[in-house]
């Protein structure tokens, strides 16, 4: 916000930065219909950036504005205003689990936002929501609040105070090293190197490095695609077994593919049986190997 108020250049958008952004508008009118489908009376803002209803809220020295998503309803009840976000399956269900105000605090202070200037104008507003669509397997979930007139002071607090700042401001008690990735500005604030969750304990570190946690989200995708792998083969063998192996048949042909079914014997050392009957020779012929597991585990 300094640095919008100040006048400093935007920042190139990367490409697969913009591609996430794109992603989340192009998938807004489907998640609007799918609310509709759900049975919800939906108020669309449609049109992201350029949507007709735009929030302004003018504080000394600089001004607020943006578009909210969406105002439903269900009949004629309570209005409720919602923004819609899309997000990866590891972030939906932490953020389902531990709710908006916890998981994604920046959503609240965004729709505060905006339930702040439809209120100014007397638009109906009961309640506030974020709308959660997960892109791994299109769930949906939407987590209500209510409208916080503390939070909001806060907000407006904090905003003041920024515009009437001559250099950027210290780094808030919420910042992180993710808050820095989508900025237009990381480049030349002074806050982006800083990792205030990057500390050592117990000889465990708590960090926030980029390339860690991107190592970290890569080997848990990894796994989950292992693992619905693993699901979608035991289903096709289940039903190969029994429409062809066990019919008597070893070839298959159909669509585009040729199946050839063969059947391998192995032999093993049972080596539990052999260290109870000859245990000398088990220890002569055991060689010590090392490897290292990953056991990965989410943190919520």
């Amino acid at each position: 916000m300094f640095y919008s108020v100040n006048n400093f250049a935007l920042e190139d958008v990367p490409q697969i930065t913009q591609r996430i952004f794109d992603t989340g508008s192009v998938l807004e009118p489907f998640i609007v219909k799918c609310l509709q489908n759900d049975g919800w009376n939906v108020e669309y803002n449609q049109g992201s950036q350029s949507a007709p209803i735009e929030i302004n809220i003018n504080i000394g020295g600089g001004f607020i504005k943006g578009h909210h998503d969406c105002i439903i309803s269900r009949d004629n009840q309570q209005n409720i205003l919602v923004d819609i976000k899309t997000m990866n399956d590891r972030s939906f269900r932490s953020w389902k689990k531990n709710g908006s105000i916890s998981d994604k605090p920046q959503y609240v202070d965004q729709i505060h936002c905006y339930a702040f200037g439809l209120l100014k104008n007397n638009v109906k507003i009961d309640r506030l929501g974020i709308v959660g669509f997960n892109k791994n397997n299109s769930d949906i979930h939407i987590d209500y609040f209510d409208f916080d007139p503390q939070r909001m002071a806060e907000i407006l607090d904090r905003a003041t105070n920024i515009f009437s700042l001559n250099e950027p401001p210290e780094q808030g008690e919420r910042f992180t090293a993710w808050s820095c990735k989508y900025c237009g500005y990381k480049n030349i604030c002074e806050l982006a190197g800083k990792k205030k969750d990057t500390k050592v304990e117990n000889n465990a570190l708590f960090t926030d490095d980029d390339d860690i946690i991107y190592a970290l989200n890569q080997l848990y995708d990894s796994r989950e695609l292992n693992k619905s792998a693993k699901e979608l083969e035991d289903e096709a063998k289940e039903i190969l077994d029994e429409k062809v192996r066990e019919q008597g048949f070893k070839t298959v042909q159909g669509g585009n593919f040729i199946l050839t079914l063969s059947e391998s014997v192995s032999n093993r050392i049972d080596s539990k049986a052999l260290k109870k009957e000859f245990p000398e020779i088990a220890q002569k012929f055991t060689k010590e190997s090392r490897t290292v597991r990953y056991d990965l585990k989410e943190a919520f």
